[in-house]
């Protein structure tokens, strides 16, 4: 299962590994690991996403939180 996220500045993608842990995956690169999808989505809302070029642009909206993201199983 993962969850995707295209934007005009970056595609995200929240997948889940096989441990039962999230991946964020920005443009086709893994970034920061976390314990579910919600937190993954509130970093990528919060501009902590562990990639600098969307971190440091604070003024790109996202959503909140799964809200706007489509779920792909």
């Amino acid at each position: 299962m993962k969850y995707a996220l295209k934007l005009p500045d970056a595609n995200f993608e929240i997948v889940k590994e096989p441990q039962g842990l999230w991946d964020l995956w920005i443009n086709g690169m893994p970034t920061l690991t976390f314990p579910n999808p919600e937190e993954a989505a509130k970093a990528v809302h919060e501009h902590r996403a562990g990639w600098a070029a969307w971190d440091n642009s604070p003024n790109e909206p996202s959503p909140e939180d799964l809200t706007g993201w489509t779920e792909i199983t």
